[in-house]
């Protein structure tokens, strides 16, 4: 696109944004000065009854989490890496396109060692999260189901956060097979109008009897590329963001995928997420990204 203005007048829906995978590796600060506007945190809540918060790391004994690196928090707890993007967004003034903030739910926080949910499950997450984000500062699935559904363009939703479940199913990338779960009963209260802060994501690998109920209502989605494409239609009919991980994309797949060539192609994925958002490749396949 030519003219930056038309790029902030694009829905939300439409837009595509430099995303990083696993955000906490580095410095936080340095990515959003650098343009990236969606970010990974990876939660875990084994420890919320001792600490009485999430704790925002990957790897056991936490070892790839940059602690204390150029503006990161001096400890793993998710209200100082939320208070971040707070700050972080107040020294812009809030002239900023939207940060898309995917939360990835390393545990089930649904199950009887989350219970009562107000101190340690759903509620308690809800909680975390507006008393560092308020409604100043978050874009929430209130938001837009008061909005019937409709996403707001980019520059309507700037200096705004918006904040997305995921998880994996299960195996080494996950602590515990609780994520579905957990996303299924948010998104149960997201359709009743309760406790919808958060939006909910759609992952291709869900698994469950009730995988296609989360398919069909899920706001956002988290697949590979070609299943994205092949959606392509659905999704923007639906309104779906759709998030990739780019480091998984064939060497070469990407390259050509520009903006004005985009829908032609039937090219779908707003959030291509990757380690490597620094490298000068990553920014070149990104010349319209807001």
């Amino acid at each position: 696109m030519a003219n930056d203005d038309l790029i902030w007048d694009i829905p939300y829906h439409q837009a595509f944004f430099k995303t990083s995978h696993n955000s906490f590796n580095t410095s936080i600060r340095k990515q959003l000065d650098h343009g990236v506007r969606g970010l990974e945190y990876d939660v875990h809540d084994n420890r919320i009854q001792e600490i009485n918060d999430f704790e925002v790391y990957h790897l056991p004994r936490h070892v790839d989490a940059a602690i204390n690196v150029d503006g990161n928090p001096g400890d793993l707890l998710l209200t100082n890496w939320l208070a971040l993007l707070k700050n972080w967004s107040d020294k812009q003034n809030n002239e900023h396109a939207p940060i898309t903030l995917f939360i990835e739910l390393k545990d089930c926080i649904v199950d009887a060692n989350n219970e009562p949910s107000e101190l340690y499950g759903i509620k308690k997450l809800n909680k975390v999260i507006v008393d560092v984000l308020s409604p100043n500062y978050l874009y929430s699935h209130s938001d837009f189901r008061k909005n019937k559904k409709q996403w707001p363009s980019v520059r309507e939703l700037k200096g705004k956060i918006i904040l997305v479940l995921t998880s994996y199913w299960g195996g080494y990338w996950a602590s515990s097979e609780g994520g579905f779960d957990s996303r299924l009963q948010y998104l149960n209260y997201c359709l009743k109008g309760e406790d919808d802060i958060c939006f909910v994501s759609w992952i291709e690998e869900d698994k469950g009897s009730q995988k296609s109920f989360m398919k069909e209502n899920a706001t956002f989605w988290k697949c590979s590329l070609e299943f994205s494409t092949k959606h392509y239609e659905e999704n923007v009919k639906l309104q779906r963001p759709t998030r990739v991980d780019y480091d998984k994309i064939r060497m070469g797949r990407h390259v050509k995928t520009y903006y004005d060539k985009n829908y032609e192609n039937g090219f779908r994925a707003n959030f291509l997420a990757t380690d490597s958002w620094a490298e000068e490749k990553y920014a070149h396949v990104f010349p319209w990204s807001v």
